[in-house]
C-alpha cells in the first residue's frame, strides 16, 4: 500500500500535549518564509501509510503563545489541485507546547508513500512548514527532538504526544524517473463511464478475457475487498451479478471471525490452470499492522456466494523474500504461463534457462513486486503451501506499485505510481543472442493520465482490438470517486507463426534440480492448488525422479525414429533395386 492516501476529518481534534495535523492548500509559486513570533507553528508528525483509524498529520505549537490557525491551509504534494487541500476552521487555537491533530475525513488531500505535506499561511501563498518524503516510514516521520528538530523515523507511533525519537538515520532518498520512452497508445485518459465508487484503499487491477465476456478484477488494501466487474463492449465496467458490493478475502484463521480486521490485499490475478479461482497478494494483516506477512492467498470465487470468501490456500512468502518493513511489501501479483517463459527466463537456482519441468505441480510462475525494494521476484506455487523462488528482476524504480503480463508483446509490465512519475518498467524475457535473461525498457505514462497514486493496472488482451488500439486502465488509491480509469494502448502486429521445420534437433534439458525455498507458515486446504499436480517442488528425489522419466522417453523416441528410418531406407533400397 505504497500511496494509501487519506481525506481529512471536516472536524479537528485539539488535544493539548498531543500532536496536531492541519490540511493547508499551496501555491506553485509559494514563497517560504520563516515563521516568528510567541506562537509558532510546525509540522510535527506524519504518518502516511494506515494509522488508527487512517493517515493523519499532526502540528504542533513549539513557541510561547498560543497561535489561531483559522484559514491555514494544507496541502500534499498536489498543491494546484483544490480537491487536495484542508483549510482550518475558525476556531482552531492551539495552545503552547500543544498538538493538534487532524484526522481520515471528508478531505481528498492524500498522503502515499511518496508524498509531501505543505503548510500555507491565511493568504494560501506563504509556505509556514513542509516535509517530503520517498516511501513510507515503518511507524512515522516525525519531528526530533520534538516540534524543533529535523525529521526522521520515529521509535514509535505518538499520535497527539512528544514525539519519541530513535537513533535512526533521516531518509535517503530514491532514485530519480530513468530517461522513458512514450506511452505507445493515445496520450488521452479518462475516469471509466458508468461512474463507479470504489472504496478509498484500492490497490490491484487485472483483466482477465473470455469470448464470452470478460471480468475485471480489484483489490482494495484497508479490509480486504475483493471487486467483480463485467466488461461492456465500449470497454466500461458494470459489477457482476452477485458482486453489486465487494467481497472480504479472509485468512483461514479469520474463518468466522468477522471483527478481524483480514488481509492487507494489494495485488490480484488469476490463472486458467485455476478457473475456479483468483489469487491475491498481501503485504501484512491489518489485525497486526506493524508486521510483515508477505503471503498469497487463493480464493474460490466461482463458491462464493456471501459476503466474506476464506481462502483455500496460502503461500507466506516472508521467509523468502528481502526483508523489508512493515507495509513496503508485496504491492502486486502476476501469474505468467509456462510457454511464455520456458527457455527465456534465467532460473537463478540452476543457473540455466527455465524448464518448468524442474518444478513439477507448479503450472506457471508467480511474479510478485516488493515496494521498498522495486524488485519483482518469480515463484513456484505448489499445492502443499510451499513454494519456490525462481528468478529475481531489477526494474531500475523507485518502486513498483503493479503487474500485469501482455502475451500479445511478451512483455511483463511493472508500475510505479507517482513516485516515478507514473513510469513502467517494461521486462521482455529472452535475449537477442537466444540466451536466458531478461532486458528493461522503461515507458512514460500517457500524458492525459494524472501524476496521482496510482496503484492498479491491467491492459485487454490483442482480442478485444478496435482499430488498432485496445483499452489500458489504472486504478488510483486515496480517491473513492474516478478511482478507475480508462485509456488505450497500441494493438500488437499480428504474428505469422512459422512452419514447422521436420528434424530439429532436440534441445538438452539441464542436469540437476534447484532446491526449491520452503516457505514459512505455508497453510495449504484439501484440494486446493495453484498448478494442480502433487509435487511439493521442495523434494529433490521427486524433481530428479521427473527429470530422468523425461530423459527415458527422450530415448525411447529417439531409438524408435531410427528403427523407423533404417526400415524405409531399407524398403527404398529395395524399391531401387526392383526397378
Amino acid at each position: 500500500m505504497q500511496a494509501q492516501r487519506m481525506n481529512l476529518a471536516a472536524a479537528v481534534a485539539l488535544m493539548i500535549g498531543g500532536g496536531a495535523v492541519l490540511a493547508v492548500p499551496a501555491s506553485a509559486n509559494a514563497t517560504e518564509l520563516p515563521v516568528s513570533g510567541p506562537g509558532i507553528v510546525v509540522i510535527n508528525e506524519i504518518d502516511s501509510s494506515g494509522g488508527e483509524p487512517g493517515d493523519w498529520i499532526e502540528l504542533a505549537n513549539p513557541g510561547t503563545a498560543a497561535i489561531d490557525l483559522e484559514g491555514y491551509v494544507l496541502t500534499d504534494n498536489s498543491p494546484e489541485d483544490p480537491t487536495h487541500r484542508y483549510t482550518i476552521p475558525a476556531g482552531t487555537v492551539v495552545a503552547p507546547g500543544a498538538h493538534l491533530v487532524i484526522e481520515d475525513g471528508e478531505s481528498d488531500l492524500g498522503l502515499g508513500g511518496a508524498d509531501s505535506v505543505r503548510l500555507f499561511g491565511t493568504d494560501g501563498t506563504t509556505v509556514v512548514d513542509q516535509y517530503s518524503w520517498t516511501r513510507h516510514a515503518a511507524t512515522t516521520y516525525g519531528r526530533c527532538p520534538d516540534g524543533t528538530g529535523e525529521f526522521a523515523q520515529t521509535a514509535v507511533v505518538t499520535k497527539g504526544s512528544a514525539n519519541a525519537c530513535a537513533d535512526a538515520p533521516t531518509e535517503t532518498p530514491g532514485p530519480t524517473t530513468p530517461d522513458s520512452e512514450p506511452w505507445p497508445g493515445d496520450a488521452a485518459v479518462a475516469p471509466i463511464a458508468g461512474g463507479i465508487t470504489l472504496a478509498e484503499d484500492m490497490s490491484g487491477l487485472d483483466y482477465q478475457y473470455s469470448p464470452d465476456g470478460s471480468t475485471l478484477w480489484a483489490v482494495e488494501n484497508g479490509t480486504g475487498g475483493l471487486y467483480r466487474f463485467e466488461v461492456t463492449a465500449d470497454g466500461g465496467v458494470t459489477p457482476a451479478q452477485g458482486w453489486e458490493e465487494p467481497k472480504r478475502v479472509r485468512f483461514q484463521a479469520d474463518a468466522g471471525k468477522p471483527d478481524a480486521a483480514g488481509p492487507d490485499t494489494e495485488g490480484v490475478t488469476f490463472s486458467p490452470e485455476r478457473p475456479d479461482s483468483v489469487f491475491v497478494g498481501a503485504e501484512r494483516d491489518n489485525s497486526v499492522k506493524s508486521t510483515n506477512r508477505n503471503t498469497i492467498l487463493e480464493v474460490n470465487v466461482r463458491a462464493a456466494t456471501g459476503a466474506e470468501i476464506v481462502s483455500t490456500t496460502e503461500w507466506d512468502l516472508t521467509g523468502s523474500l528481502p526483508q523489508v518493513e512493515a507495509n513496503t511489501g508485496i504491492e502486486a501479483i502476476e501469474w505468467v504461463a509456462d510457454s511464455e517463459l520456458e527457455g527465456k527466463l534465467l532460473d537463478e537456482n540452476t543457473g540455466a534457462p527455465y524448464d518448468s519441468a524442474n518444478y513439477p505441480g507448479a503450472d506457471g510462475l508467480f511474479f510478485v513486486a516488493v515496494e521498498e525494494t522495486a524488485g519483482v521476484y518469480a515463484y513456484a506455487l505448489f499445492d502443499d503451501g510451499s513454494a519456490g523462488r525462481v528468478a529475481t528482476l531489477e526494474s531500475g524504480l523507485g518502486g513498483v506499485m503493479a503487474l500485469d503480463y501482455d502475451e500479445s508483446t511478451q512483455t511483463l509490465w511493472g508500475m510505479c505510481d507517482n513516485g516515478c512519475g507514473g513510469t513502467s518498467a517494461l521486462f521482455h524475457f529472452g535475449t537477442e543472442d537466444g540466451s536466458a535473461g531478461y532486458t528493461v525498457t522503461h515507458i512514460a505514462r500517457p500524458a492525459g493520465l494524472p501524476d496521482t497514486n496510482n496503484e492498479g493496472f491491467t491492459i485487454a488482451p490483442n482480442e478485444t482490438c478496435v482499430d488498432g488500439a485496445r483499452a489500458a486502465y489504472w486504478l488510483e488509491d486515496g480517491v473513492k470517486a474516478d478511482a478507475l480509469k480508462q485509456g488505450s494502448i497500441a494493438c500488437a502486429p499480428a504474428v505469422t507463426p512459422p512452419s514447422e521445420t521436420p528434424g530439429g534437433t532436440e534441445t538438452p534439458a539441464p542436469t540437476g534440480s534447484p532446491a526449491a525455498t520452503d516457505t514459512q507458515g505455508a497453510t495449504p486446504s484439501p484440494g486446493g492448488a495453484a498448478g494442480g499436480g502433487q509435487g511439493s517442488g521442495t523434494e529433490t528425489g521427486a524433481k530428479d525422479e521427473a527429470l530422468a522419466t523425461t530423459g527415458a522417453a527422450h530415448l525411447v523416441l529417439v531409438t524408435l525414429a531410427g528403427l523407423a528410418a533404417l526400415t524405409l531406407g531399407g524398403f527404398a533400397l529395395t524399391r531401387r533395386r526392383d526397378a
